[in-house]
C-alpha cells in the first residue's frame, strides 16, 4: 500500500489529501505487505467520470493559504496572491486517491520542496506524467466532458506550479543523476511554459482520432510507426472528407501541430539564444555554438542527425557542471528542442537506410546511442558498453560471428530502454493500469517518441543483413525479422498463445500456454513456453527451472508485442535453437512429425528420490557446523547438506544455521494419526497416491482427484502443532548455535529430498520465508515451509515429472539472517555458450536478488581479464531490507548505474577457481558440471547461500530440430564481413 502525497503542508489539507497509515495494513508471514486491488466499482467510476461534465470534481471552491475553502468569488481569500481556485475533488475522487490511484492532481499551490521530501514524491510524480499521456491519448480521459466546466483546471496556475516543481527538481542530484529519465519526460509533458511542439503530442493527438473513428486507424499507424511531414496532408485529406464537425476540428489541430513539429523555428537560432544566456559555462557556449556551425555548413539530415544525437549526450553530462536549478532547467528544454531536430533528420534518413553501407549502418547505430543516452533511455554504462561493442566493429573487415554477435549485443538496447522505464514508472503504470488499461501503453509511448525507434529500424536492417550473410532468420508467424527477440532458454514447444493474460491470475495460468509475460514472474506455474517482455532475467529461479525442463524462454521487443497480442489464442510452435534463433510459427499436422506424438521435451525428465539413501531414523536438531555434502538427500536436503559443506571449507563466508531434518517432519507430522481413520497420515497418503496414479491420465476427474488430494496434505502439514517437546529441543538447539538469548532473524527455508537431483533442479519451488523474528513465530514458519511441497504451483511443476509422490520430505534449514548489501546468482559459465572461462552473474540490491525474478544487473565475467560485459542493468524498482522487528520493507533503490564493483567481482572469481577443487559439482552421469551459486555481499564481504549443480536440459540443446536450426549458421561463421560493402 502506497501514502497518497504529503503534497504540501497548508495546500493539502486544504484540498482534501487523504493520510492513510500503515497500522491497519494486512501483512504476510514474512512482513511485506499486502497490496490492495482495484475493485470493479472503482473502473466503472472512472468510465463515468468520462462522460460526467464535471470529471473527477464536485464543485469550484477557492483554497486558501491560511487553509480555508470557499466558495467561488472574485479574490475570496482576501487578495490576489493568497489562494488558488480550482475543482474540488468528488468523494469518488477522494476515495480513489485513498486507494494509491492518484487521479486529478492539481499542482497549483504545491510548495515544491515539501512536496519532494514526500517518501511516496516519486510515485506520485510519475502517475501524474501516466495521467497527462491519458488526458493527450485518450480524448480528455476523466477531464474529456469536464474540459469545459469552467474554473476547474486554471492553466496558468498549474504551468507557474510545474515550472516551480520542476525547477526544484532539476536542483536535485538525484533527479539529475539515475532520476533523470523521469524528470526529463516531466519536462516533455507538464505544461510549464511557452507551448512546444512535440511528435509525442502528435502520436497521442493521432491515438484519441483513431479511438473515436477506426477509419482513421490506417493513419494512426503511419504515424507511430514512420512519421513524416507528408502526414500533415494526408490529415487534412481526412478531415475535408469527416462528417462530424468535431472530428474536422481534431483532424484540422492536428495537421498544424504536425506541421509545427516539421517547420520549427531553425535549431541554430535557438542555439545562439541558449548560448548568449549561459554566460556562466563559456565551455558549453562553445559547444552549442559549434553545433550551430556544424548545422550551418552541413545542413543534411545525416550531419543533423549525428550532431544533434551527439548534442544530446552533451548536454545531459552538462547538467551537473551547472550550479543554477533553473539553468539546468533551461537547458532540458533545449534538450527538447535538439531531441525534435533528431526526430526530423532521422525521419528524412529512414527511407536511405536500405541503400547504405554497413559503416554507414554502424555510424547510424552510433549516433542513436548517443541520442538514446541523451534522451534518457540508457544509462552513462550502458552507453560505454554499446559503444564497446560498436569499437568491436570499426575495422573493415570483421569475421561473421563477430558481426553477429555484436549485432546481437547491440540489439540488447531497446530492452534495456523498456527496463529503464520501469524502474522509474513500471509501478505507476501497473497502478493506474487496473483501472484504466490504457495506462499500460505509456512506456510503449515514450519508446516510441525517443530515439530507440530510428536506432531498431537500422539495427533490423542489419541483423537481416548478419542472418542472410550466416543462411539464418528469426521468424514471427511467417515473417522474417531481424532484430527483437533474445534468446533466454533453448527449447521447442507447442502451445496456445496467450498474449495478454492477467498478471493477477498467475495461478490460473495452463500448462499448454505460451505466455507473454510483463516481466519474469517468480511464482510461475508450469507453462509450455515464455515470452518476456523487456530483458528478462535468466538467473532467476524460474529462468532455471524452465532451462532445465528445456521450456524455451525469449526476452521480447517491446514493438513486436502488438503483432503477438494480435495472434492470441493461435495454436503456435516456440523454438529457441542453442545459439540463439527464435522461430514462433503456427502450430499445424507438419509439427506432429517433430513432437513425436505431441510429447513436450520437459515430459522427457522423471526423477526420483534415492529410497535407498534416505535415512529417516535422524531426529535430533544438527548445526550446520556439523553436516557435510554427503548427508544430501541422506539426513538433510542440498541447501544445508551442501552450505554445511561450504561452510567447513569457507567458515567466515556461512552464516551460522540448524537443520531440521527429514525424520523430524516424519515423526512430527507424518506419524501423526490421521482423523480418526486408525491410519497415520503417511498410510492415508499412499493410500491416495496409489489411487491417483490407477486414474485416467489427463481426465478432468483425475484433476479434481488430485488438486482435493494436494488441499487437504496441504491443510494438515500447515496446521501442525510441532509440541512443547519441539519446541523445548529447539530453543536449546538455537541457543547452542546463535548463542544464548538470540533475538536476531532468520531466514526459514525448505530444503527437501528432491530438488538438485541429477536432471531436475527444483529452483525456487518451496518456500524460503526471509528474516523471521520472535520464537512462535518461528514455529509457526516451520510448518508452513514443511508444507510448502503441497503448494498448487510446487506440486503441478514436481508431480509429472515425479515417482513415489508420497517419499516427498521436507528438511527446514533455519539460517541467520545475511542483511546483504547486494545479493545474487552466479553459473560458474557462460550460460548462452557454456564457456567455463566466462562467469554469468545477476545481481540486485537488497536480500532476494535476482532468484526472485527481479530485473537484475546481468553480467558477463572474464575469468582471466575480471573484465565485466554487461547484459542489462538491474531496474527493480524495490530493493528488500530485513526489519529488526521481523520480515522484509521493500524500499526504493540507490539507482546506482553499477552494483558489482572490481572487489566483489575478484572474490567471486576467487570462489569459482576454488569449487571444482574443494567442492566440485556432478551432473545426472557423474561427470563435473558448472555450479549454481547463491551469494550476497555485506560491506563488501563475499557471504555464500547456496551451491547447486546447474541442471540444464540435454533434450533442449540437443533437438534434432534446433540442431538442424543452427546448422547454416555453422557453416558460415567462418565468413568475413566488408563493413564498406551495401547493406543487403
Amino acid at each position: 500500500m502506497s501514502r497518497p502525497s504529503r503534497h504540501l503542508a497548508q495546500h493539502a489539507v486544504a484540498c482534501g489529501f487523504l493520510a492513510i497509515g500503515l497500522t491497519g495494513a494486512a501483512l504476510a508471514l514474512d512482513g511485506t505487505e499486502a497490496k490492495p486491488q482495484a475493485s470493479g466499482q472503482h473502473r466503472e467510476w472512472i468510465a463515468q467520470m468520462k462522460e460526467n461534465a464535471r470529471g473527477p470534481f464536485s464543485s469550484i471552491k477557492w483554497f486558501c493559504k491560511d487553509g480555508r475553502v470557499l466558495a467561488p468569488k472574485d479574490y475570496a481569500c482576501a487578495k490576489r496572491g493568497e489562494g488558488w481556485q480550482h475543482g474540488e475533488w468528488s468523494d469518488r475522487t477522494k476515495e480513489l486517491r485513498s486507494k494509491g490511484y492518484k487521479v486529478a492532481t492539481l499542482l497549483a499551490g504545491m510548495d515544491a520542496s515539501a512536496a519532494l521530501a514526500a517518501p511516496d514524491f516519486a510515485d506520485t510524480y510519475a502517475q501524474l506524467l501516466i495521467e497527462k499521456f491519458l488526458f493527450a491519448a485518450d480524448d480528455g480521459w476523466i477531464m474529456r466532458k469536464a474540459q469545459f466546466y469552467r474554473g476547474a483546471i486554471q492553466e496558468e496556475d498549474e504551468r507557474e506550479a510545474a515550472r516551480k516543481l520542476l525547477t526544484t527538481m532539476a536542483g536535485r542530484d538525484d533527479w539529475i543523476g539515475y532520476r533523470y529519465p523521469a524528470l526529463r519526460a516531466g519536462v516533455r509533458l507538464l505544461p510549464h511554459g511557452a507551448d512546444t511542439a512535440s511528435a509525442q503530442k502528435v502520436r497521442n493527438m493521432a491515438a484519441a482520432l483513431a479511438g473515436k473513428d477506426p477509419g482513421f486507424q490506417r493513419l494512426r499507424v503511419k504515424i507511430h510507426g514512420s512519421p513524416d511531414a507528408s502526414d500533415a496532408a494526408s490529415v487534412r485529406d481526412y478531415a475535408a472528407k469527416a462528417a462530424d464537425t468535431e472530428m474536422q476540428r481534431q483532424a484540422e489541430a492536428l495537421a498544424v501541430e504536425i506541421d509545427r513539429v516539421y517547420a520549427p523555428r531553425p535549431l541554430g537560432e535557438v542555439l545562439e539564444e541558449s548560448a548568449r544566456r549561459l554566460s556562466a559555462a563559456p565551455w558549453l557556449q562553445e559547444q552549442l555554438r559549434g553545433a550551430r556551425a556544424t548545422l550551418a555548413r552541413d545542413p543534411g539530415a545525416a550531419s543533423r542527425y549525428r550532431t544533434t544525437a551527439d548534442l544530446l549526450a552533451t548536454l545531459r553530462d552538462a547538467l551537473p557542471k551547472l550550479r543554477s536549478a533553473e539553468a539546468r532547467l533551461r537547458l532540458l528544454e533545449l534538450s527538447l528542442a535538439v531531441e525534435a531536430e533528431n526526430f526530423r533528420a532521422s525521419a528524412e534518413l529512414r527511407s536511405g537506410v536500405a541503400g547504405a553501407s554497413r559503416g554507414d549502418g554502424l555510424r547510424l547505430l552510433q549516433s542513436g546511442v548517443e541520442a538514446a543516452y541523451g534522451y534518457g533511455t540508457i544509462n552513462a554504462r550502458e552507453r560505454t558498453e554499446s559503444r564497446k561493442a560498436l569499437q568491436r566493429l570499426s575495422s573493415t573487415e570483421v569475421p561473421l560471428a563477430t558481426y553477429l554477435r555484436e549485432l546481437r549485443y547491440l540489439g540488447l538496447l531497446p530492452g534495456w530502454g523498456t527496463q529503464g522505464l520501469r524502474l522509474h514508472f513500471g509501478e505507476a503504470m501497473e497502478k493506474l493500469g487496473e483501472i484504466e488499461p490504457l495506462a499500460e501503453l505509456f512506456i510503449q509511448d515514450q519508446l516510441r517518441g525517443s530515439p530507440l525507434l530510428f536506432y531498431s529500424q537500422v539495427l533490423d536492417l542489419m541483423s537481416r543483413d548478419a542472418n542472410r550473410l550466416a543462411g539464418v532468420q528469426h521468424k514471427l508467424l511467417g515473417k522474417d525479422i531481424g532484430a527483437g527477440f533474445n534468446a533466454l532458454n533453448p527449447g521447442l514447444a507447442r502451445g496456445i498463445l496467450r498474449a495478454a493474460p492477467d498478471m493477477k491470475r498467475v495461478e490460473e495460468f495452463r500448462p499448454d500456454g505460451i505466455y507473454v509475460l510483463p516481466e519474469t514472474v517468480a511464482d510461475l506455474p508450469p507453462l509450455a513456453g515464455i515470452l518476456t517482455a523487456g530483458a528478462g532475467n535468466p538467473l532467476s529461479h524460474v529462468q532455471l527451472l524452465a532451462r532445465n525442463l528445456g521450456i524455451p524462454n525469449v526476452a521480447v521487443d517491446e514493438s513486436l508485442l502488438p503483432a503477438l497480442r494480435a495472434n492470441d489464442g493461435k495454436a503456435i510452435v516456440l523454438a529457441v535453437s542453442p545459439a540463439g534463433l527464435v522461430q514462433i510459427n503456427e502450430d499445424g499436422p507438419r509439427w506432429d512429425a517433430v513432437f513425436g506424438a505431441g510429447q513436450k521435451a520437459e515430459q522427457n525428465v522423471m526423477f526420483e528420490p534415492d529410497l535407498k539413501k534416505l535415512d529417516l531414523s535422524k531426529r535430533e536438531f544438527v548445526s550446520l557446523d556439523e553436516l557435510r555434502a554427503s548427508d544430501s538427500g541422506r539426513i538433510v536436503g542440498p541447501k544445508a547438506a551442501k552450505l554445511g559443506e561450504l561452510k567447513s571449507h569457507f567458515p567466515d563466508r556461512v552464516a551460522p544455521g540448524v537443520g531440521i531434518p527429514f525424520g523430524l517432519y516424519r515423526e512430527t507430522v507424518l506419524e501423526r494419526p490421521y482423523r480418526n481413520s486408525g491410519k497415520t497420515v503417511y498410510q492415508w497418503m499412499v493410500e491416495n497416491f496409489r489411487k491417483l496414479e490407477a486414474m485416467p491420465a489427463g481426465s478432468a476427474e483425475t484433476a479434481e482427484f488430485g488438486e482435493k488430494l494436494r488441499a487437504e496434505i496441504y491443510s494438515i502439514v500447515s496446521s501442525t502443532d510441532p509440541g512443547d517437546e519441539f519446541r523445548a529441543r529447539l530453543r536449546e538447539a538455537m541457543a547452542k548455535t546463535f548463542g544464548p538469548g538470540f533475538k536476531g532473524g532468520v531466514f526459514v527455508r525448505s530444503d527437501t529430498n528432491v530438488e538438485d537431483l541429477p536432471g531436475f533442479t527444483g529452483a525456487g519451488l518451496n518456500l524460503t520465508l526471509f528474516n523471521i523474528v520472535g520464537f512462535d513465530n518461528l514455529v509457526k514458519a516451520i510448518s508452513e515451509v514443511w508444507a510448502s511441497p503441497y503448494t498448487a504451483r510446487a506440486w503441478a511443476w514436481r508431480q509429472s515429472h515425479m515417482r513415489g509422490p508420497e517419499h516427498v520430505y521436507p528438511a527446514v534449514l533455519l539460517l541467520q539472517t545475511v542483511p546483504s548489501d547486494v545479493s545474487g546468482v552466479m553459473i560458474t559459465q557462460d550460460v548462452d555458450t557454456g564457456d567455463s572461462g566466462v562467469l554469468s552473474v545477476a545481481v540486485n540490491e537488497g536480500v532476494g536478488g535476482a532468484v526472485e525474478g527481479q530485473a537484475a544487473e546481468s553480467v558477463r565475467i572474464e575469468r582471466a581479464s575480471g573484465e565485466a560485459r554487461l547484459m542489462a542493468a538491474a531496474t527493480a524498482p524495490r530493493r528488500m531490507v530485513p526489519r529488526a522487528s521481523g520480515g522484509i520493507a521493500r524500499v526504493p533503490v540507490s539507482g546506482a548505474d553499477t552494483l558489482l564493483g572490481a572487489n566483489e567481482i575478484r572474490q567471486l572469481i576467487a570462489f569459482a577457481d576454488e569449487i571444482p577443487r574443494q567442492f566440485p559439482q556432478r551432473g545426472e552421469d557423474g561427470k563435473p558440471v558448472a555450479a549454481d551459486v547463491e551469494f550476497a555481499f555485506v560491506g563488501g564481504k563475499l557471504w555464500l547461500l547456496q551451491i547447486r549443480p546447474f541442471n540444464e536440459s540435454r533434450e533442449a540443446r540437443g533437438a534434432a530440430y534446433l540442431i538442424g536450426m543452427d546448422k547454416a549458421l555453422e557453416a558460415n561463421v567462418n565468413r568475413t564481413v566488408d563493413m564498406g560493402a551495401m547493406i543487403q
